[in-house]
């Protein structure tokens, strides 16, 4: 193939093969790669017999009847528990406080202004714990105007922190 060296080949192990143990060189693997392109699975809108989907149905129960073999299964369940912080009734109380103070419009009041109203913390929710509910830690922003990235959160923070303190 054109741009490949003829320095050593780089083996690798690529699907079905694996199972019959052959080895395949990184040229080989990338024209294999390159001839599926465009190719649709044989099976592709075929559909399964009752007998086959209750066989497998049955194999999964049994593969997955002791939970710690179930790919999605946490062993420290002490994690899950964090998720549910943001459904609490001091969250909702929180949130609600924000919006009542910001007359439930966005802050960043301007033609650009559309979707849902969030209340948006403005030092982080997990960064600092003991402002997660201080209705001066917040402010309603519409969906367009809510920060998606880190970055652009801590950018912009200090404006946040302006806005709200000037609606006191």
């Amino acid at each position: 193939m054109k741009g490949f060296s003829s320095s050593p080949k780089t083996e690798f192990k690529i699907g079905s093969q694996i199972n019959l143990g052959r080895v395949q060189s990184k040229e080989t693997k990338i024209k294999i790669s390159m001839s599926k392109k465009g190719r649709v699975s044989h099976r592709k809108g075929k559909k399964l017999s009752h007998a086959t989907r209750l066989k497998l149905k049955q194999a999964m129960i049994l593969r997955f009847k002791n939970k710690e073999n179930h790919p999605r299964w946490k062993i420290d369940r002490t994690t899950l528990v964090m998720k549910q912080e943001r459904n609490d009734s001091a969250y909702k109380d929180w949130r609600k406080q924000v919006w009542l103070r910001d007359n439930f419009a966005c802050k960043i009041a301007n033609p650009d202004c559309a979707g849902r109203i969030e209340a948006h913390h403005i030092l982080g929710w997990s960064s600092h714990p003991e402002l997660r509910y201080e209705t001066n830690n917040g402010i309603t922003l519409c969906h367009a105007h809510h920060p998606r990235k880190r970055a652009e959160e801590k950018r912009l923070s200090p404006y946040f922190q302006e806005l709200v303190s000037v609606s006191k």
